[in-house]
Parts: structure tokens; C-alpha cells; sequence
């Protein structure tokens, strides 16, 4: 078995990639970039030299090397179905920004593309692999709250002050929006606290008028037991990612949950308690870089032949769930999920 997975980047001009996975994968113990693939590599190629020496190329050049294990996707939304398609038709592992897809039915046609190539295939939902959510269902499957009744997630960054018209998050043609962008991890976390999926959804939005995508969102998803999780996200407010679970018998909180820095700038996290009778206790996890911890996952699974750690079948899952959320929010009614 081979202790380094070859990695390509289908995409390497965009922030994420450039910012925090090119970074995070050469920083990993079994991943390094190889190969970057742009619509304009000559253009794209000064702006990542301080991460490496890197091959550049096309995007079906990218596809087609034979050097080269997987390829992760940060393309626009609206891209991702069809570069995952023929990066799987490719026989390429796949490591795909979220969402995977743009709605569930897409995201199915996906997920069959890579079972068809007996691939491997992942939705980067790097905040699953910070330890502090492992802590987190640890005090809860413990007891420690009691009874799970209700959860709240929200994520927020602010692209409003002033608009960023230019940004591909507020292009509808592009997938943009506050759902597909933000809501998808909201919606996720909350799936994940509840250690089960949704029944119903109500959920609203707020359209922005000059672009015509949602800009905030909000929603009560309802689980089965009467559960509820109360979920939020918007490109109006300031950036922040933050979680809590309420029981039977206290409350736990993660206010930094899902966005913790990059690089060097990653954060500590943070774990407050609170029992029944208003007794607080608090638990730092130490920093951690998610993005890498992810690549790692994935690779490792990956070189070693192993199943991924997040499974496509939870993909298919979480994106059925946006599209209640969004089907509920445009025709404003419950819907079932």
C-alpha cells in the first residue's frame, strides 16, 4: 500500500482550495499535491507557488493523468455534478467541496456514477472531523443532558456590507445563495446532533432583490419524539458558526463550531456545559485544522481501500433535507421531508 495519496486540484484559482485545502493537504501525513488544473493555468500557476512546485494543466488533462490518485472539486456549485461525473467515469477518487450536488435527484445520479466505477467518493463536510464534535456526542451519549429535546445551529458570514454583487455566492446561475452555501452545514449539524433524519420542515427565507438568491434563512426541522432543531444562517451578519443541544436534565454548547480559522489562525474550541440548576462548566479543545484532519480521513481510507468516513448515502441524505427546506421556504407551508 502506497503511504501517500497523489492529489489534483480540478479548480486550483478558487479561495478555498488556495486558502485552506491546498494548504491543509500539504500538511498532511499521507497527501501532496501534484497536479492543478484551472481554465487558466498560466494565470493561476503564480498564485500558488508558495505552496509548491505543482504540474499545471486543464481540466481533462487533469482527469486523464495517470499520476495522479484523487482529485478534489471546489468548482461553483452548479459545477460539481458534472466534473465529479467524469472524474468518477475517469476512475478518479473524489474528495467534492459542498454540496455535492444541487439537489437530491442530482446528487443521487452522483453518487450511482461513483458506485458504477467502483470509486471512491466524499462531500467535504470538513467540520465532521473536528474533535470536538466527537466530544460533543460523547457528553451526550453519556447522559449527561438526559434527553435530547431540541438543537439550534447557525453559520453566518457577512457579504452585504457593502454587497458583494461579484461574489459566485450571489449568483444564482452558479448555485448561490445562503442555503446551498451556508445552510447545507447548519442543516447537517443538526442532522448529526439528532443522530437522526428529519420528518417535517417549515422554514422561510429572505430573497435579496437586485441578485434573486436567499440571503438568510431560517427554519424548525421536526424529528421524530416531537424533536425539534431550530436552524439559521445569512450573509448578513457577522462570520460565525455556533451549535447547542438542550435535554432533559442540561444543555451543551459549541460556540465555535464550525468556523475555526485557517492555518495558523485556527482556533481553540470551545465546550460550555450547563446542568439543570444553571451550574456552568467549560471544556477547550485544542486547535485543530479541519480541513486537514478531512484529507487525512479520506486519504487514508482511500490508500488503505477502506470505505470513506463519510459515507455518500449521508450526501443524499443532508440534500434531501435542503430541498424541504427549500421547497417549505418558497411555497411557505410545512412540508415533509
Amino acid at each position: 500500500m502506497a503511504d501517500h495519496l497523489r492529489w489534483g486540484i480540478l479548480g486550483g484559482a478558487s479561495w478555498i482550495a488556495r486558502d485552506a485545502v491546498m494548504p491543509a493537504i500539504q500538511r498532511s501525513r499521507n497527501g501532496r499535491v501534484t497536479t492543478v488544473a484551472s481554465r487558466d493555468p498560466a494565470k493561476t500557476a503564480p498564485t500558488l507557488k508558495h505552496l509548491g512546485d505543482f504540474r499545471y494543466c486543464g481540466y481533462e488533462e487533469l482527469l486523464a493523468a495517470k499520476d495522479v490518485d484523487a482529485i478534489y472539486i471546489p468548482l461553483p456549485n452548479s459545477m460539481h455534478a458534472e466534473w465529479c461525473i467524469k472524474a468518477a467515469e475517469a476512475g478518479k477518487a473524489v474528495l467534492c467541496d459542498k454540496p455535492l450536488a444541487m439537489n437530491a435527484a442530482e446528487t443521487e445520479r452522483v453518487v450511482a456514477a461513483f458506485a458504477k466505477a467502483n470509486v471512491p467518493l466524499m462531500e467535504n463536510f470538513m467540520y465532521r472531523f473536528h474533535p470536538q464534535h466527537a466530544r460533543v456526542r460523547e457528553m451526550i451519549d453519556s447522559g449527561l443532558i438526559g434527553e435530547v429535546r431540541e438543537a439550534r445551529t447557525h453559520l453566518s458570514v457577512d457579504l452585504m456590507s457593502p454587497p458583494d454583487l461579484n461574489n459566485i455566492r450571489m449568483i444564482p446561475a452558479m448555485g448561490g445563495g445562503a442555503l446551498l452555501d451556508m445552510g447545507c452545514y447548519m442543516i447537517s449539524a443538526a442532522r448529526m446532533l439528532m443522530q437522526s433524519e428529519p420528518l417535517k420542515m417549515r422554514a422561510w427565507w429572505k430573497i435579496d432583490p437586485q441578485t434573486g438568491v436567499d440571503i438568510a434563512c431560517a427554519g424548525v426541522m421536526e424529528f421524530s419524539g416531537g424533536r425539534v432543531a431550530l436552524v439559521s444562517c445569512s450573509f448578513e451578519a457577522t462570520a460565525n458558526g455556533h451549535y447547542s443541544v438542550t435535554g432533559t436534565k442540561g444543555v451543551i454548547e459549541a460556540p465555535r463550531a464550525l468556523i475555526l480559522g485557517l492555518g495558523t489562525r485556527v482556533k481553540e474550541a470551545l465546550i460550555v456545559h450547563m446542568d439543570a440548576d444553571g451550574k456552568r462548566s467549560e471544556e477547550i479543545i485544542p486547535a485543530a485544522d479541519h480541513y486537514q484532519l478531512a484529507a487525512e480521513a479520506f486519504a487514508g481510507a482511500v490508500l488503505a481501500g477502506k470505505p470513506v468516513p463519510l459515507p455518500p448515502q449521508e450526501s443524499i441524505a443532508n440534500m434531501r433535507a435542503i430541498d424541504a427546506f427549500a421547497r417549505s421556504a418558497r411555497e411557505g407551508r410545512e412540508v415533509a421531508v
